[in-house]
């Protein structure tokens, strides 16, 4: 019985006493961290934030852990956590502050107080709000009498987090006041000023080598490491930010973000080996690359693998495929083999440094607090050491393409210097030749210019001929005309004599009749009959007048066509132009052959308005196509192909307005004759080309046609053939 009774008291006892908690002392330059003694309870009522609240079976937890961890407080979504506090004598009523960092929203209670709220604390995704930066919150103890910390906590499932996160649930510091802004301003410091550093350094090297990349694009090396450069750059500036974001899913993200593109920095610092010691990829590298990706998945999602299998194997696998590749680059003699191997030499001596300076600093973790100053000396340079080795390699990369430019840049000085020295020497020997070409220039400027008058003369002998041919082209044309324009001009000659006799014969008989009449000596004269023949007699001097002008017409035609035009445009009537050489043209060739014969007809579009052109130069192309057509008809005939062949040509004119809202005058000029072969119709417009017999045509006739309607007067002049069937020319003239 008294065993029991006292088992019962030192039970009651331990209840009693483990309850009490060490009191802080007086606070180091590092603060002290509160980790211990905490007690956790899912749930949410305010009256366990009162001191004199009975915690005793509420569970325990250690808050040094990432929520991962914690299943209980990311299941509870809401909960409290208490823990008691007690400091030294030499801390009573010190300005004190706790320091504090955490993973979700939280109210932060002392003795029942609230000093101070975190973002907003709710079991409602939507309406919490998370605070992941660091906070400051200052109080004070008046006795050094055990008092509570209460905490009113919430991380809801509405929260991003990975597994593999090493961030804190909840971290509370405790500091003197007047101790906490060196410690941040060291901390911050150090850590700011090594990413700071980092980001620079390597955003440096990435935009040097992409530079470098620009100016030789052969040099894909240069673009690897710009990108790996570009992603460790990102890694630290994604570090950089995490102690910046609020939201606790932006931080957890942020931390990802680093996580991620330092093993994809990894993997393209191999990458970028392969393609400077010009490796080809195969299922060696592709193996690393699934290993590395196992890894990262791994890591994020805290898988549990024994031995550190997920970590280790791939970057030694790295490390081996470095060596790997090095020695088939020695093998295949490339200069750049014992880069990387010297690159793992300095990464391998930094870890040997970095795990003997680790060493040390364990080791003055024994000594009294007095050597906190050298264990942060010693860490600070072991984890430089750990910096150096991990981008060892893709700088040692770095370094050596610079220096391989350096070496082409020297190498291209020592090629322009040989270059200058030959050019010195080639410009003495080109002085020499310049003086004996000067001489030889003299001599040849001398038989250029001889030549050149002889040329010249030649050219001007060649102009005058080509005159003399037009002339002659003219004078064909004209002889064709005189023909049509003799048989034209009879015909208004006719008219006139007629007319003339008639009315002589009516003028002899008007005298008779009055002579008779004056001889029988009758009355006045007969007005009727009087005034009857002066009106025929009017008739005939009228028909005489109007043939007379139609004769006075045909010859100025003839004149205007033998003579070189003035070259001034007149608003003509292309309608009246057609008619008019359309039979002229068909009596010229009826004269030379009277057994020939052939339908014509004039299709006139009505209101054509008139059009400035130089007359003579319009009608000479109007002569030629006519002409051409009636001898395309007559050959055709000749060659009896057909026994119903008819010959017939057609002219018709029409006005347009095209695309362009520009106004043309179309002149069709169509034949049902011999036609033009295919293989020559891009010739006829060429000077002297013609397919007449030789002696029938000098093929000058078209070509000026040509020049007399684009160059002349801005038109165009198309043609369309089919052999055997016909052809049919298309001038188009601007109004």
């Amino acid at each position: 019985m008294k065993y029991a009774f006292l088992s019962f008291v030192l039970l009651c006892c331990s209840q009693i006493f483990g309850q009490q908690v060490p009191a802080l002392r007086p606070v180091s330059e590092n603060g002290s961290t509160l980790s211990k003694y905490w007690k956790w309870h899912a749930g949410d009522n305010p009256q366990w934030a009162l001191p004199t609240f009975d915690d005793q079976k509420w569970s325990d937890i250690q808050l040094d852990q990432s929520i991962h961890h914690l299943p209980q407080i990311r299941q509870a979504q809401l909960g409290w956590l208490r823990r008691p506090i007690r400091v030294n004598a030499l801390l009573v009523n010190k300005p004190l502050c706790f320091y504090i960092r955490q993973a979700g929203a939280a109210e932060i209670y002392l003795d029942g107080k609230l000093l101070d709220t975190l973002g907003v604390v709710s079991s409602s995704p939507s309406q919490e709000v998370t605070y992941s930066i660091a906070k400051v919150i200052p109080f004070s103890l008046s006795d050094t009498n055990q008092h509570t910390i209460a905490v009113r906590f919430s991380f809801t499932k509405g929260n991003f987090y990975y597994p593999g996160s090493d961030q804190e649930t909840f971290t509370l510091k405790v500091f003197e006041t007047q101790t906490l802004g060196s410690w941040i301003r060291k901390t911050s410091s150090r850590t700011s000023g090594f990413l700071f550093f980092s980001i620079g350094l390597f955003l440096v090297f990435s935009i040097l080598h992409f530079l470098f990349y620009r100016s030789n694009r052969s040099k894909t090396v240069s673009l690897t490491l710009g990108f790996t450069m570009l992603t460790f750059a990102l890694a630290f500036v994604a570090e950089s930010l995490e102690n910046q974001l609020q939201s606790s899913s932006h931080q957890q993200i942020g931390e990802l973000t680093t996580f991620i593109t330092f093993y994809l920095g990894v993997i393209l610092i191999n990458v970028s080996l392969y393609h400077y010691l010009h490796q080809p990829f195969r299922y060696f590298f592709f193996i690393q690359a699934i290993l590395i990706a196992v890894s990262l998945v791994c890591m994020a999602m805290e898988v549990d693998v024994p031995y550190g299998l997920a970590v280790w194997p791939p970057f030694l696998l790295i490390f081996m495929d470095f060596i790997r590749v090095s020695i088939l680059a020695e093998r295949r003699k490339d200069s750049n083999a014992k880069v990387p191997i010297y690159s793992l030499v300095v990464a391998a001596g930094c870890l040997v440094l970095a795990i003997v300076f680790f060493a040390i600093a364990g080791a003055f973790v024994g000594f009294n607090n007095t050597q906190n100053g050298y264990i942060e000396f010693v860490v600070v340079i072991a984890m430089l050491l750990i910096f150096v080795m991990l981008f060892s390699i893709p700088v040692g990369l770095s370094f050596s393409l610079v220096r391989e430019y350096s070496r082409t840049h020297q190498s291209l000085r020592k090629k322009i210097q040989e270059l200058e020295s030959l050019s010195a020497k080639s410009l003495a020997q080109e002085q020499e030749k310049q003086h004996i070409l000067a001489v030889q220039n003299e001599t040849l400027e001398k038989q250029v210019a001889e030549r050149t008058t002889e040329l010249k003369a030649s050219i001007e002998h060649l102009k005058t001929t080509q005159d003399q041919l037009i002339q002659s082209e003219k004078l064909a044309s004209l002889g064709e005309l005189t023909a049509g324009i003799a048989h034209e001009i009879q015909n208004p000659l006719n008219f006139v004599n007629n007319f003339s006799e008639v009315s002589i014969e009516l003028l002899k008989e008007l005298h008779e009749i009055k002579e008779e009449k004056m001889a029988k000596g009758e009355g006045p004269k007969d007005d009727e009959l009087e005034t009857e023949l002066l009106g025929d007699i009017e008739q005939n001097l009228q028909k005489i007048n109007h043939h007379g002008k139609r004769a006075s017409s045909i010859v100025k035609g003839m004149l205007e066509h033998s003579r070189t035009g003035s070259g001034k445009k007149e608003p003509i009537d292309i309608n009246t132009l057609a008619d008019e050489y359309l039979r002229l043209a068909y009596h010229g060739l009826r004269a030379k052959d009277k057994c020939f014969n052939a339908d014509f007809n004039l299709e006139a579009a009505e209101n054509l308005p008139k059009i400035n052109v130089v007359a003579q130069d319009i009608s000479r192309v109007l002569l030629n196509l006519i002409n051409n057509a009636f001898y395309a008809v007559q050959q055709k005939k000749a060659a009896n192909l057909s026994q119903n062949y008819q010959p017939a040509v057609w002219v018709s004119t029409q006005y347009i307005t095209d695309k362009n809202a520009a106004d043309w005058v179309e002149i069709h000029v169509k034949d049902n004759g011999t036609g033009i072969p295919e293989e020559v119709q891009d010739k006829i417009f060429q000077p002297f080309f013609t397919t007449k017999p030789t002696g029938q045509g000098t093929g000058l006739g078209l070509s000026l046609a040509y020049d007399i309607v684009t160059k002349g007067h801005g038109g165009t002049l198309d043609v369309e053939s089919h052999q055997g069937e016909g052809t049919e020319f298309i001038v188009k003239l601007p109004v």
